[in-house]
């Protein structure tokens, strides 16, 4: 009789035990679910600071209690909200605070690209191009990841009109007396382009055809330029400089007919007049 009422005192405080430390993982698994519909609560009222409080709670809470799909779409939700909060401020001009929220988007939940590519953008308003062009090739990079095309491709063209900005800068800045200079420093921006973005584009081929022209490599400007017209998807007036350049290439090589062909393709736009130029020119002379 001893016994049994022993071993009913021992089972009794193993029950109550288990008990306690049921109800107390009840609580906690309560508690971060809570959370979570707080933070949802709070997001659809617009008072984000509040939400991104409770989601960062209920996903601390979810990775304790081992749920894998709160703690995903809290951490979602936080990365959302920095990247809008961080997109208000990039839009005032407070470039600072704009990175500020990118960063901890990123922090929070590294898979979602738009906060990467926003936080190049960031970098290069506040002008510190050098660490805003390794960004963006990250956004593109971490966009690809994603299967986020949109993205990829608007990091990856902030890269190209960086550098096709520099490379037309300089092959522009002395008119028609575009020097060697000029076409060397055009020349490394185009390079240094397709260290981070290795993609054919058009424009990049048209300026490696001016640079061509310039250094009197005119064979390679035209192949160049050809390669360019294969891929060039814009309107015909667009299109009109790679005719043009073209047609530059061959009068220098003294292949009239094939230039005026050429010329007659960039009758078009800004290109017009002096391609019509040229064609009664070298007209004239056949």
């Amino acid at each position: 009789m001893i016994v049994s009422r022993t071993f009913s005192s021992f089972f009794s405080v193993v029950c109550l035990a288990l008990i306690m430390m049921f109800s107390a993982d009840t609580a906690a698994a309560q508690e971060y679910k809570e959370s979570y519909n707080s933070g949802l609560e709070a997001a659809k009222a617009k008072d984000y600071p509040t939400a991104v409080t409770h989601f960062n709670l209920a996903a601390a809470g979810a990775a304790s209690e081992g749920d894998a799909e709160i703690e995903r779409r809290s951490k979602s939700y936080v990365s959302q909200i920095e990247y809008s909060l961080g997109l208000k401020q990039l839009k005032a001009g407070e470039f600072d605070g704009a990175l500020a929220h990118f960063e901890n988007g990123i922090a929070t939940d590294p898979s979602n690209p738009k906060n990467y590519l926003a936080r190049a953008s960031a970098l290069k308003k506040k002008g510190e191009i050098d660490v805003a062009i390794p960004a963006f090739a990250e956004a593109a990079s971490r966009a690809e990841a994603a299967n986020d095309s949109k993205t990829e491709r608007q990091a990856k063209k902030a890269i190209r009109d960086h550098y096709i900005f520099i490379a037309s800068t300089a092959l522009s800045r002395n008119g028609a007396r575009t020097s060697r200079a000029d076409a060397d420093e055009a020349l490394e921006a185009l390079m240094m382009l397709q260290n981070f973005v290795t993609e054919d584009d058009s424009d990049v081929f048209y300026y490696y055809a001016v640079v061509h022209n310039v250094n009197g490599e005119y064979q390679d400007a035209v192949t160049v330029a050809d390669q360019a017209m294969a891929i060039h998807r814009g309107s015909r007036t667009d299109k009109a400089k790679l005719f043009y350049v073209k047609g530059e290439a061959l009068m220098s090589l003294g292949k009239n007919n094939d230039a005026i062909e050429a010329f007659r393709g960039a009758l078009f736009g800004s290109y017009k007049a002096s391609a019509e130029h040229f064609i009664e020119s070298l007209s004239s002379t056949n």
